[in-house]
């Protein structure tokens, strides 16, 4: 039988080994991951006080736990709200929540690649964290008028469609799945699956209207490719210059979904990227989510593969969108989103 160890360092209290529970969501689509320590109210620290009164806004946090004495660090960040009462809460976020209260100097440039701009945010912020570029990106023109790190990294996303987060203490930035480096972990019913909302379906069953937009980073202009196979260049604030057509090879019609391309592609790039988004978006697998135990220690970009002793045939591996850790009096769980087919 296991047994449940943690060690929680909040500020410059002693490591606590116990709690009440522990809640941590973390999904690369939320921008930051947030944690909910609760804890028994009246427990006195020697020598300092009760616990409630020892733990202030902005101490830095780091959660760890496993079984039998295993640890396993499964959060890192900061004290963001204390939630008095009984129990006692302390709400957590991720390094994130530095990069969204320091204003950074105002800075432009005539061209600067996502990198560069990375680590002036965060030499700039006073941090130290590893960061981890997937793809190599040119922003282009670009300008900083006192915003924050994380105020940076929004405006990315909705120019660029470059998604920004941390992952294990690391910022990691571009698209949120690579398949070189993501670990495998393994699921099956009536094995390790306590739990799940899966729904095998086809991929005729989903129905989907792709429109797209890429930015040129030296012009602002932008080029718009949907499924009817119309592609429009127009300027960043929407005037549109030209209209030519392209073969949307067949994109299905159905749910308008919205996606923002890399930067700088052209209009026949741009169609190939929307096929490949549209293959990886409309496929015969499991749509959902599952709920495991303590382990495997999943994270998302990873990848799960499910099996079914009942329909072999289904069988397939799926990045993971988002997890949900839990852990405390009720043992230790994860609960996976699955993302597109890997």
């Amino acid at each position: 039988m296991f047994t449940l160890s943690c060690l929680l360092t909040i500020g410059s209290l002693p490591a606590l080994n116990f709690c009440h529970e522990i809640s941590i969501e973390s999904a690369w689509a939320k921008f930051t991951d947030t944690a909910v320590i609760t804890l028994p109210r009246k427990v006195k620290v020697v020598g300092s006080g009760q616990l409630p009164d020892l733990i202030s806004v902005g101490d830095a946090v780091t959660i760890q736990y496993g079984y039998d004495g295993q640890l396993r660090t499964e959060f890192t960040g900061y004290v963001s709200e204390l939630k008095p009462g009984t129990p006692f809460q302390v709400k957590c976020e991720d390094q994130m929540w530095a990069l969204k209260r320091l204003a950074l100097p105002s800075k432009s440039w005539r061209s600067v690649t996502l990198h560069e701009l990375l680590v002036y945010i965060r030499d700039q912020s006073g941090l130290s964290f590893d960061i981890r570029e997937l793809g190599g990106l040119t922003v282009g023109k670009y300008q900083i008028n006192q915003a924050t790190g994380a105020q940076v990294f929004d405006d990315l996303k909705k120019r660029f469609g470059l998604n920004c987060f941390f992952r294990q203490g690391v910022l990691v930035a571009g698209q949120p799945y690579d398949a070189a480096t993501a670990t495998t972990h393994r699921y099956g019913f009536r094995q390790n699956i306590i739990d799940s909302d899966l729904a095998y379906t086809q991929a005729t069953d989903v129905a989907l209207h792709f429109r797209a937009t890429s930015t040129d980073p030296s012009t602002g202009k932008k080029i718009q490719v949907d499924a009817s196979g119309v592609v429009k260049t127009k300027k960043a604030k929407g005037d549109t210059t030209a209209l030519v057509t392209a073969l949307s090879a067949g994109l299905a019609k159905g749910e308008l979904r919205t996606l923002i391309g890399p930067p700088g592609l052209t209009a026949s790039q741009l169609l190939a990227w929307v096929q490949q988004e549209a293959a990886r978006l409309q496929f015969d697998g499991y749509r959902g989510g599952l709920t495991s135990f303590g382990v495997p220690l999943a994270e998302h970009g990873d990848i799960a593969t499910i099996s079914d002793p009942d329909y072999p045939e289904r069988a397939g591996a799926y990045y993971i969108d988002a997890v949900t850790k839990t852990f405390g009096v009720n043992g230790s769980r994860r609960k996976l989103k699955l993302g597109p087919k890997a």
